[in-house]
């Protein structure tokens, strides 16, 4: 018979992946589709009016999950299949609270006062569809971010992985952060709607690099991996139970992804499709702390932790170079800084 703990350990694990896989399809097709028709609505303004209503349905379905939430926290305190889900009950009602802000945020977001306001802070028109669905898009996903942190990554971290068997392919790691991330980004600045190649690099900032501009990536890049192997072993005197788990976590979640085809998997996929998204695509318009936090928002599988602050640096610092240099010097540093990390765990 299996032990009362492994029972209590499944519902977690279900929870855990089916909110997961659930959330990895609304980024996936309705953001997708969403960024699509924006860029349509610019160049056909009869289409903004369809623009704005599915936009609004998407703030309404993520309103939608966020009641559930609340209704699940309210009704659940008696109801002991929810007490099964141990620390991620206690963030049910912040986690339902916040996501209902970033709906409405969302929301708010395709307002046209709401875009004059934001323009005086972010090089964005006020009147362009693309950049009222950026700043919508990006309320709704640091809102499901966000429950992900507060929601999911609790119920991974009170279950047993290892006994669970999770199989991770080559797949599973490249389809986010590269084809998810990638076909983003472009779309985003206009492929296949209204700019042709040579546009389409030059508004994402793909240039060549320069030697001194290469020289200083790479020390700039082994500056931040000195930093993040210095906060680990801060990590691991500071809180090394904290340190395990989130490990373990990583761990099983990446399965047999090691080694150097894991590494050189991990860094193409998350240099290429995270840069060409956040640095190449978003920042021009978003500024670079907006990038940053949802750049982060991305990266939950840490929690809110020493990692997370590492995250946030690095993010600042890639996007610094995104300014300084080219999008090529982001995915380049990105690139090494991965592949260092994969190679060396």
């Amino acid at each position: 018979m299996r032990s009362n703990t492994t029972d209590t350990q499944l519902p977690r694990l279900t929870i855990a992946y089916l909110m997961g896989a659930l959330l990895t399809f609304f980024y996936f097709v309705p953001f997708l589709a969403a960024i699509w028709l924006a860029n349509q609505a610019l160049r056909r303004p009869g289409l903004r009016a369809l623009n704005a209503v599915y936009l609004l349905m998407l703030s309404a379905l993520g309103a939608a999950a966020g009641v559930v939430i609340v209704i699940v926290a309210l009704i659940g305190a008696a109801d002991p299949s929810v007490a099964q889900l141990g620390a991620a009950a206690s963030g049910l009602l912040p986690a339902g609270a916040v996501m209902l802000l970033c709906a409405a945020l969302s929301a708010i977001a395709l307002l046209p006062s709401a875009g004059r306001w934001v323009s005086r802070w972010l090089p964005i028109e006020p009147g362009n569809p693309v950049h009222l669905a950026a700043l919508s898009l990006t309320a709704l996903a640091l809102g499901f971010n966000f429950v992900q942190s507060i929601l999911v990554l609790p119920l991974l971290l009170e279950s047993d992985l290892d006994a669970a068997a999770v199989s991770v392919s080559y797949l599973d790691v490249l389809i986010f952060p590269l084809l998810v991330f990638l076909l983003a980004g472009l779309l985003g600045v206009g492929w296949l709607s209204r700019r042709d190649q040579q546009a389409l690099f030059e508004r994402l900032g793909l240039r060549p690099l320069t030697l001194r501009q290469l020289a200083i990536t790479l020390l700039v890049t082994a500056v931040l991996l000195g930093m993040a192997i210095g906060a680990e072993a801060l990590w691991r005197a500071i809180d090394p139970v904290g340190l395990e788990k989130i490990g373990g976590l990583s761990e099983a979640l990446l399965g047999d992804l090691s080694g150097l085809t894991g590494a050189l998997a991990i860094g193409l996929a998350a240099a290429i499709g995270e840069e060409v998204f956040f640095r190449g695509a978003y920042q021009p318009r978003m500024g670079l702390l907006l990038t940053t936090l949802l750049f982060t928002s991305f990266h939950t599988q840490y929690g809110f932790t020493i990692a997370t602050v590492v995250v946030v640096v690095v993010g600042l610092v890639f996007g610094i170079l995104r300014r300084r240099f080219s999008l090529t010097a982001c995915v380049l540093a990105h690139f090494v800084y991965n592949f260092v990390l994969v190679l060396i765990a």
